[in-house]
């Protein structure tokens, strides 16, 4: 069985579509234990050429982008949500529309169950509102500083 990619999924008492606004308490956390988030896709299975396993969902988390592109972010997308619903999300749509939101995406396991817990779908009128109020949360310099430290490192020549 190959690596299977799902744009709709079904689990954690939702079903989670490709564009969608969701939120969800998260206990396998590196710095953000209730993400607001993109949903991109769903991937399980297991690889064919390294026999690992996948079971995560791909999402933008907004806390990890800077806060002057997160309203404008979701301003365009539910823009173009609202225009064609069946839209989907793709890596390829976000490196070429929005580059910015490129150090927000991030894998959240499914499997053990409980790693995701009170998920919850964000109706469209609610975005903004949502966004605006996670303004609090913004671990951007958090992960540019870990890319700068990297960066350095390898100019450095050392390897971390």
């Amino acid at each position: 069985m190959g690596l299977k990619i799902r744009y709709q999924k079904r689990s954690h008492g939702v079903t989670w579509k490709s564009g969608y606004v969701y939120n969800f308490k998260y206990t396998a956390y590196e710095n953000d234990p209730s993400p607001i988030t993109i949903f991109l896709n769903e991937i399980s299975g297991i690889h064919q050429n390294t026999g690992h396993q996948h079971r995560y969902i791909q999402c933008i988390n907004l806390t990890y982008v800077p806060r002057k592109d997160r309203k404008r972010f979701i301003k365009t997308w539910k823009d173009q949500l609202q225009k064609t619903k069946s839209v989907k999300l793709t890596w390829n749509k976000v490196k070429s529309n929005f580059p910015y939101i490129q150090l927000g995406i991030r894998r959240y396991m499914t499997k053990p169950a409980y790693y995701i817990r009170n998920a919850r779908e964000i109706p469209i009128e609610d975005w903004e509102k949502e966004v605006v109020g996670s303004l609090i949360k913004d671990f951007s310099k958090t992960i540019k500083r870990k890319l700068a430290s990297r960066l350095k490192s390898m100019f450095a020549g050392k390897r971390k």
